[in-house]
């Protein structure tokens, strides 16, 4: 059978139309669900974008979160193990951070290739002028030219000189290309393709047409200003008109994303590939959309940036939806049961089609950043969250004491940790033993298991591989200077 694994970066499982969502055009994803089975407890875990891609690569956790480092050369990676068992593999991506710095995700694959033009991607080196669908917009005056002089602003209009038709955009070109895939392998039944797609990720910057769905301001044309799109969509300056608009921008980015993954859907079924091939398509995380007066994903990880889609389609698999609770690192065992093939030892895998029959067998999801983060977070504030919990009714922000947690039911914006003091401390005893479990250094352990009162750890690993490859440094924290 072919696999494919299609990762969505910061895409909502609420804004999808088949997820209970009536206002968003979702019918792409929609079609997809109706023929899939859907799990509607799917959690990130290592938290952002590299970090959950290493859970997916590995099938491991990473004591207790990946960090955001190279994937190492000599991981028992996904791509590499289907190899192994007779699958051809190839990466279609849009997603810079997967190649870009040395972050190695290529690797483990026999082809790849990446289509430009995302966010923190640097192309081309020219005079940087306002795309085509770029125009002041005097409800963004508030902010200045401070907003629009940017370095995020002038690498983007680079990275997408000359764009001009849909067809342009790098997530068209990416499903463009997948479909191309298809075509190319019609008569293939060992592929394994991963796509990896950027949209809806920031900035949500969409075409004209599919930004004026969700904006129908009289007079109002589908352009952008490009001064709420990078650090000043939360700036305190702007109205209440601004801030619907921004809100609607990543709207109009989830619905293009689905129109382009619609053309490699279309060919699933045109080639006939739909009849010997598995689709399994998931998110790294969601976003805020003026949740909590905030735009974008922060810290902690709360429910609009953990709760994540998940649909496995397949010949042979029922639709319906399970409550299992899953992470990222179930596609690995699920995918080698789809080949029909056992994961290898040791994985923290559970195999999600034998799952939904079953109920699965986690009872929380953990999602966070790398732990070395925890004992600055409690120095500036012994209150902080540390990490989040999420099971199939509670979302619990872990601090270092169980009265410092916070507590709010899944779904709902509401903390309610003083209504249900019980709940709290059991989900803190719980959140605390898996963190353990997942191999968190014992001294470090101990801090946490003194509410913090112990002394911080001076000398303690915080993740395989501590402290990381020597000289490396994220790319993208000296992206935009220089040019």
């Amino acid at each position: 059978m072919n696999i494919v694994l299609i990762i969505i970066d910061t895409l909502r499982y609420d804004y999808i139309g088949a997820n209970g969502n009536d206002r968003i055009d979702t019918p792409n994803l929609d079609g997809l669900a109706a023929r899939s089975m859907g799990f509607d407890r799917a959690f990130s875990a290592s938290y952002p974008t590299i970090p959950h891609r290493t859970d997916v690569m590995t099938g491991r956790y990473g004591g207790p979160f990946h960090t955001w480092k190279p994937l190492p050369f000599d991981a028992q990676t996904l791509p590499w193990t289907l190899a192994e068992a007779g699958y051809c593999t190839q990466l279609l991506h849009d997603t810079p951070h997967l190649v870009n710095g040395g972050h190695n995700f290529d690797w483990p694959f026999h082809a790849w290739q990446f289509f430009r033009g995302a966010e923190v991607d640097r192309s081309w080196i020219c005079k940087a002028e306002w795309l085509e669908n770029w125009r002041r917009d005097p409800l963004f005056d508030c902010l200045g030219d401070e907003a629009a002089e940017i370095k995020h602003v002038y690498t983007y209009a680079r990275t997408n000189h000359g764009r001009q038709a849909p067809g342009d955009w790098n997530c068209a070109q990416l499903f463009q290309h997948a479909a191309q895939f298809l075509k190319d392998n019609a008569d293939r039944d060992n592929f394994f393709l991963w796509v990896d797609c950027f949209d809806p990720h920031e900035p949500w910057d969409a075409p004209r047409e599919f930004v004026l769905k969700y904006d129908d301001t009289p007079g109002y044309d589908g352009t952008i200003d490009p001064r709420c799109l990078f650090n000043f969509r939360n700036d305190k300056r702007l109205s209440e008109a601004a801030r619907a608009r921004i809100a609607s921008l990543y709207s109009a980015k989830v619905s293009w994303m689905d129109h382009c993954l619609g053309q490699f859907l279309d060919a699933l079924d045109s080639t006939g590939l739909s009849k010997n091939t598995a689709v399994i398509l998931t998110a790294d995380h969601g976003t805020n959309v003026a949740e909590r007066g905030r735009f974008g994903k922060g810290y902690p990880v709360r429910e609009q940036e953990g709760h994540v889609p998940f649909f496995i389609c397949a010949p042979g698999v029922r639709a319906g939806r399970s409550r299992a609770i899953v992470h990222p690192q179930d596609v690995f065992a699920t995918v080698m049961g789809l080949a029909g093939q056992a994961p290898p030892e040791g994985m923290d895998s559970q195999d999600l089609l034998a799952a939904a029959q079953g109920g699965g067998s986690r009872k929380l999801a953990l999602a966070g950043n790398g732990a070395n983060t925890w004992g600055n977070r409690y120095k500036q504030d012994p209150a902080a969250v540390l990490f989040t919990a999420f099971t199939e009714a509670w979302t619990l922000e872990v601090a270092a004491k169980p009265e410092d947690s916070r507590l709010s039911a899944l779904g709902s914006l509401d903390y309610v940790e003083k209504d249900h003091p019980e709940t709290v401390r059991d989900l803190h005893a719980q959140a605390v033993d898996e963190v353990e479990r997942r191999g968190v250094d014992p001294a470090l352990m101990a801090w946490l298991r003194s509410g913090g009162e112990a002394e911080w750890p001076k000398d303690c690993r915080f993740w395989d591989g501590w402290p990381g490859p020597a000289g490396y440094y994220t790319y993208f924290s000296r992206l935009y200077g220089g040019a």
